[in-house]
């Protein structure tokens, strides 16, 4: 069986970079070139570690590094409230990428990155292909976005904790399991991802409202589902659709990739 490991680049880049950084914080407009290529040459040396070590934890036979093209805008279309409050990468890092990418592809990872795509967007389909073949597959994030795949079997893999993590860890810190994150992030909302969520409605009342049925849809119909809330739901239907709407990662691309494409060779 393949076992196939999908990398959310910038989710594991983005962090030990930041830990490169820290001793010089906070960073002049002007830093001197030395400081530059020390915290590029430290995050070279700490990601060249956190791929060896992936790859002897997790024995992969194929492995792809995604990363975000950078120019997809249909989520912020649908809600300009959508990472709106995302701070920028560093610039550092941002010109140290062709760099980072080049050393990855020297570990025998390939890189991907398609203009148009969002990487959650991307592994989030290679996934899905790869679950319909029977095949396994592993997304290493610490992204919660990633959990409602849990739910197709989708393993998920936390490189800083070095543990994975399952749909009881899920239920013990939502509340919910997997398959009901999207409704429930889509009622309390997602600072990470700037959702605002339902005015009025908090962590404990959406939780308990989500025990009524198997759908948010379902929930509102059982007899018991408080009737003030039902209501500011009502209200706010529409805004619902489009976070979960912009919530949900797409299965579905077409991305021109195979397997053959990310399989590793042998290690020497």
């Amino acid at each position: 069986m393949a076992r196939v490991v999908l990398i959310d680049a910038l989710n594991l880049i983005r962090r030990l970079y930041a830990v490169q950084e820290r001793p010089y914080l906070p960073l002049a407009e002007e830093i001197a070139e030395t400081t530059r290529q020390q915290i590029i040459s430290n995050t070279r040396q700490v990601l060249s570690q956190a791929l060896k070590r992936l790859r002897q934890d997790l024995q992969p036979s194929h492995a792809l590094l995604v990363f975000d093209g950078g120019h997809s805008s249909w989520r912020q279309q649908l809600c300009p409230l959508y990472k709106a409050n995302r701070k920028p990468m560093p610039a550092i890092l941002a010109a140290a990428l062709p760099l980072l990418m080049e050393d990855t592809e020297q570990h025998g990872m390939r890189c991907f990155l398609q203009a148009e795509f969002e990487a959650d967007d991307v592994i989030a389909t290679i996934a899905n292909k790869v679950r319909l073949h029977q095949q396994e597959a592993i997304i290493v994030s610490t992204d919660k976005g990633y959990l409602p795949l849990l739910t197709q079997g989708v393993l998920i893999y936390d490189a800083f904790a070095r543990h994975f993590i399952d749909a009881n860890q899920v239920t013990q810190k939502f509340g919910v399991a997997p398959d009901k994150l999207l409704s429930w992030w889509a009622l309390v909302g997602d600072s990470t991802n700037n959702i605002p969520g339902v005015s009025g409605v908090g962590p404990k009342s959406a939780e308990e409202l989500m025990q009524l049925g198997a759908s948010l849809n379902q929930a509102l119909l059982h007899p018991d589902c408080p009737k003030k809330l039902k209501q500011k739901i009502l209200d706010q239907k529409h805004d619902i659709l489009i976070y979960t709407q912009v919530l949900a990662l797409q299965t579905n691309l077409e991305l021109g990739l195979n397997l053959q494409d990310i399989r590793l060779p042998e290690p020497t």
